[in-house]
């Protein structure tokens, strides 16, 4: 009798053995596949779109005039990479602007920040577009390469009109460029341009008309990134290129 129940306890406690075995084998699979899963979801989606540093994101647009540069920050009035466009991801303006995006073209995104420019990116890319890159460390990283940004710079005062100013320091030179639409300066006066820090500044020259705008152009070897205002002033000939700046016509910062 004793033999018996003994045999049954073992073929119990072989049975119980045996069902925890494979639970626990079972729940290991699962973990396992779920782990696999995850990792192919991960690998997916970080193909869904390329990060690239700023010097490739420049070599790119560089090469390839037609990339679309997206810009998906509420701060572009502060500063943008030049021909950017721009649709806010906070706001919906980027979800209203995809469907009309061209699936065929190659876009670069960026914002200031991660937060925006990753889910702007990942919009585009899970809506079907197959050529995406994002700025990777966003707009910082490309100011501190000195590549090409540009800002509007809009009328003060009694004046009418507006510019886009763009700067870059690359390969040791800082180049500044304005063009503005506004009227012609009263008889005998002209249009002077400025780089303001503070209380220093210091003249760009004189502006130049060609066609219906002005431009200036100004290029010097040494750093002036750290001049983040820009101001066009109108001035009376008779007394040129003097250092004084006169009446304010247009003024505008770099972020």
């Amino acid at each position: 009798m004793n033999k018996k129940i003994s045999a049954i306890i073992i073929l119990v406690a072989v049975i119980l053995l045996g069902a925890f075995y494979f639970a626990s084998n079972k729940k290991n699979q699962n973990s396992d596949a779920a782990k696999d899963q995850v990792m192919v979801q991960d690998k997916n989606e970080k193909r869904n779109y390329i990060d690239i540093e700023s010097r490739e994101a420049y070599e790119l647009v560089m090469n390839n005039p037609a990339v679309i540069i997206v810009d998906v920050s509420p701060r572009f009035d502060k500063g943008h990479l030049p021909g950017a466009i721009n649709y806010y991801v906070g706001d919906g303006s980027l979800d209203k602007a995809i469907p009309n995006f061209d699936k065929n073209a190659t876009y670069l995104v960026y914002c200031h920040v991660d937060s925006a420019s990753i889910p702007g990116a990942k919009k585009l890319a899970e809506a079907g577009f197959p050529n995406v890159y994002r700025l990777k460390e966003n707009y910082p990283a490309w100011i501190e390469g000195g590549y090409p940004i540009e800002v509007e710079i809009k009328a003060v005062g009694k004046y009418a009109g507006n510019a886009l100013a763009s700067r870059s320091f690359l390969d040791g030179k800082f180049t500044h460029k304005v063009v503005a639409k506004i009227a012609d300066p009263a008889p005998s006066k002209f249009y002077e341009g400025w780089l303001v820090k503070g209380t220093s500044f210091f003249s760009t020259g004189k502006m130049m008309k060609e066609g219906d705008t002005y431009i200036l152009n100004f290029n010097e070897a040494k750093d002036s990134r750290d001049y983040k205002k820009i101001v066009i002033t109108e001035e009376t000939e008779a007394q040129g290129l003097d250092g004084k700046p006169e009446a304010h016509v247009l003024e505008g910062e770099f972020e």
